[in-house]
Order: structure tokens, then C-alpha cells, then sequence
């Protein structure tokens, strides 16, 4: 290899981690994301993930029991009292157009908004 070869070589490296900061700076983030929390098909509420300090909600409806926690651009449930406790081993959700489903208490979580991708391609 010539000296020409190395800094091409470097230069393409360097061009590659650049547009990856680059993609990860311009794609990140909640900007505009909101949270969409449905009880038996009706909308109960829409909440931004730019929550300061924190949002806790409770719903409890004839349906059941749930407690949502909005914090840090990510939404997740905290308690449930239905039997299977799904919706908690999911975890939390933080892109647009992922979602949390309670069946048995007919609930359903969704991240609606821009400023996120649902996938990138290289």
C-alpha cells in the first residue's frame, strides 16, 4: 500500500464515522412525540414524552387497572392488574409507532410524531 492508499483509506473511515454521528445527532430524540393512551377504542389522552419531571397516570376503568409512567422521552407500565402482566415485560417505548397493549383492560399505549425513524437501512 502507498502512502495514497492510506489516506484514502482513512479518509473513507473518517467519512463513514462522521455520517454516522451525523444520522444519530439528526434522528434522535422525541422532538414532537407524543404518547397516545386508548381505553376500548376511545382516546383517553395524548401526552408528550418531553415530560420535565416526570408523568405518572392511573386509569382505572370497568375494564381493570393500569398505572403509566411517562419520563425521559419513553413511556412504560408500572402495574396492571391483569393476569398475564404483558404490557410490564415489555418494558418502555420510546419510537414512533411502537405501542404497549393491556387485552384484558382493552388498553392501548402508542408513540405517534416525527423526529424518529422506525429504521435505517446501510
Amino acid at each position: 500500500m502507498t502512502k495514497w492508499d492510506k489516506l484514502i483509506f482513512c479518509v473513507l473511515i473518517a467519512g463513514a464515522v462522521f455520517a454516522l454521528f451525523v444520522q444519530g445527532f439528526l434522528f434522535s430524540g422525541s422532538q414532537g412525540m407524543q404518547a397516545v393512551v386508548e381505553v376500548d377504542g376511545r382516546e383517553y389522552g395524548r401526552y408528550s414524552l418531553q415530560e420535565k419531571n416526570g408523568k405518572t397516570l392511573a386509569i382505572r376503568t370497568e375494564f381493570g387497572y393500569n398505572k403509566i409512567v411517562i419520563e425521559n422521552g419513553s413511556v412504560k407500565v408500572t402495574e396492571s392488574d391483569c393476569p398475564d402482566h404483558l404490557e410490564m415485560a415489555a418494558g418502555s417505548i420510546q419510537n414512533n409507532g411502537e405501542m404497549l397493549v393491556c387485552l384484558p383492560n382493552r388498553l392501548v399505549i402508542r408513540i405517534e410524531g416525527k423526529g424518529s425513524v422506525d429504521a435505517v437501512t446501510y
